[in-house]
């Protein structure tokens, strides 16, 4: 029996996600409950007192509560909308980074394992090899997703494979307990592990004769320089 435990970059990006949205909105938070509510009340207060004069009122006023001698950037009305942008800030990045959390949760110590007889989950899902009778591997090579269809007692069902999840070369030689009775035929999509392995190995014989021949067409030119 092999097992392939979760691959941790995968889900460890979505709890950055999670902190990238938490400190963001923390940031929010501080400007929405303290930072802007201060400017609002200088900005308040600013407006408050007399049009005439106003200039040299504001640096009494302010230089008595010791607040900045500047004048307001920004008006009253202005600064409630900002105050009220950034609660809506605070709601998005939660829309973003709960899911992401719970994301990154889901996939703590779940994994996949099998043998020559039978694959399962952490979750409890179970398929015996000699009931599979099809795999729909059309996404396998882009996106590491792979569902094997199985009958148990009459009833059709479904396994997903995901090697983005979890380790890939296990999930790889799981792939391969899933196809071992199955031929061409009943795999869609994409070849079979043991014909990949054919292919590949097909292909490094021929890489290493043509290696073979380049070396021996080599050692033929010395050996004619040589005679000359």
């Amino acid at each position: 029996m092999i097992r392939a435990n979760v691959h941790q970059p995968f889900f460890r990006k979505f709890l950055w996600v999670f902190l990238g949205c938490t400190a963001f909105a923390g940031w929010c938070l501080y400007d929405g409950l303290v930072a802007y509510p201060n400017k609002l009340t200088i900005a308040e207060a600013y407006e408050g007192l007399p049009e005439d004069n106003r200039r040299e009122a504001w640096k009494e006023l302010a230089a008595e509560q010791g607040w900045p001698t500047v004048t307001p950037s920004k008006s009253a009305e202005e600064i409630g909308h900002d105050i009220g942008s950034q609660f809506m800030m605070v709601v998005l990045c939660m829309l973003f980074g709960i899911p992401a959390l719970l994301m990154f949760m889901s996939g703590q110590g779940t994994w996949v394992e099998g043998d020559e007889e039978t694959i399962r989950n952490s979750k409890g899902q179970e398929v015996p090899i000699r009931s599979i009778t099809m795999i729909d591997k059309r996404k396998w090579d882009a996106k590491g997703i792979a569902k094997i269809h199985y009958e148990v007692a009459g009833k059709k069902k479904k396994f997903v494979m995901d090697d983005f999840k979890y380790d890939r070369e296990t999930m790889g030689k799981l792939m391969r307990f899933a196809e071992a009775g199955l031929c061409e035929d009943q795999v869609e999509g994409d070849f079979l592990e043991r014909d990949k392995d054919a292919i590949a190995k097909k292909r490094e014989a021929e890489q290493m004769n043509d290696a073979g021949q380049d070396e021996e067409g080599e050692y033929e030119e010395v050996a004619d320089s040589e005679k000359r």
